[in-house]
């Protein structure tokens, strides 16, 4: 069953299947794919917005495609939350001098995508 958000004038119907955390985390990625293609990009640092079992939202200078790998690792503390590859699936705009906002979800080390 998901979560409802409610306004004054609309109930909204949650439509993610995991709870996400609003969790600032350092968040260290790279870009590893792109269109099938092995890229291999340099490090960049950040911080997480939220998390779930599933994905993370992250703030980035760069503006990466829909569909695109990344190799990432979220720390906490100096530990491993997640290490592993993640798939974009929504990058935000930004409002003038802000970074984007890209939503990935975790993509499992077996998958054919990798």
């Amino acid at each position: 069953m998901a979560l409802k958000r409610q306004t004054k004038k609309h109930p909204v119907r949650e439509r993610r299947r995991h709870l996400r955390e609003a969790r600032v985390l350092t968040i260290e990625y790279r870009l590893y794919k792109r269109r099938g293609i092995l890229i291999n990009g340099s490090w960049s640092v950040s911080t997480t917005k939220n998390m779930s079992l599933v994905g993370v939202l992250f703030t980035s200078d760069i503006n990466f495609k829909l569909a695109d790998i990344l190799e990432a690792r979220v720390v906490m503390c100096g530990l491993d939350v997640f290490r592993g590859f993640a798939r974009v699936v929504r990058v935000e705009e930004p409002k003038k001098g802000l970074p984007y906002r890209v939503a990935v979800t975790f993509v499992d080390q077996k998958s054919k995508l990798l």
